[in-house]
């Protein structure tokens, strides 16, 4: 049976080559979705990770690409936001984690924090129409590496479904996720650092957001990580 198993795989594997997920490029190691060069050296990393002026409930905002409007990056994180690319997102998470626990200089003190990860809640019905939420297999991905854990879904959820932020201004992007997020169950976070996993930070207006809903329960500060910055 392994034999038979064996050779079904190595002819798959000819049928169907393995491919790059973003620039289509033959994979050389099995079970990875992307390759090295679009890992390492395609994309332009955001280094230091200076943003904007950040609310003081914000400790950190972690990106580490730059995203590139029209670019493979933009179709890459359409395609695992609208094509289930679950392994996508997660090898994402895992390549994050990685690049932000290397450069991350306060890593003790956030270990002594407690830290736990929220992925940004879909609501109902954007989850049933693509069938998952990409900031939670990014968050898997993150968790794998980290260790830290990932808050389970339903304790945080959006329960006001929202217009797409793509278009809007920074005050109507504030606006339009005003409300949208609630907490199940308020003990799962008491002395907890809540570390908030998006795709896309653009103005802050969604984690911002979160973040004012999880503090309201853990006062105390968030961070935010991202694959890229727009």
């Amino acid at each position: 049976m392994n034999h038979f198993k064996k050779l079904i795989e190595y002819y798959s594997e000819i049928v169907f080559p393995v491919t790059c997920a973003c620039c289509g490029a033959p994979q050389e190691k099995k079970g990875e979705y992307l390759c090295e060069w679009c890992k390492n050296d395609r994309f332009e990393r955001v280094y230091g990770n200076k943003t904007e002026v950040v609310p003081e409930k914000i400790e950190f905002v972690f990106s580490m690409w730059n995203f590139d409007k029209g670019g493979y990056l933009q179709g890459l994180l359409h395609d695992l936001k609208y094509n289930f690319l679950r392994g996508v997102g997660e090898e994402l998470g895992r390549f994050t984690a990685r690049t932000f626990l290397e450069s991350y200089r306060h890593l003790h003190e956030l270990e002594e924090a407690n830290p736990v990860i929220v992925p940004v809640p879909l609501h109902k019905s954007k989850k049933r129409t693509r069938g998952y939420n990409q900031a939670r297999a990014l968050s898997r991905g993150f968790s794998q590496v980290t260790g830290w854990d990932v808050l389970d879904s339903g304790e945080v959820i959006r329960i006001r479904k929202t217009r797409t932020q793509t278009g809007l201004s920074s005050a109507d992007r504030s606006k339009n996720v005003k409300g949208a997020f609630k907490i199940a169950r308020e003990e799962v976070l008491q002395n907890r650092f809540p570390i908030i996993i998006d795709d896309v930070f653009t103005t802050g207006a969604t984690t911002y957001e979160l973040a004012d809903v999880l503090l309201y329960v853990q006062k105390g500060k968030a961070g935010i990580v991202t694959v890229a910055k727009a």
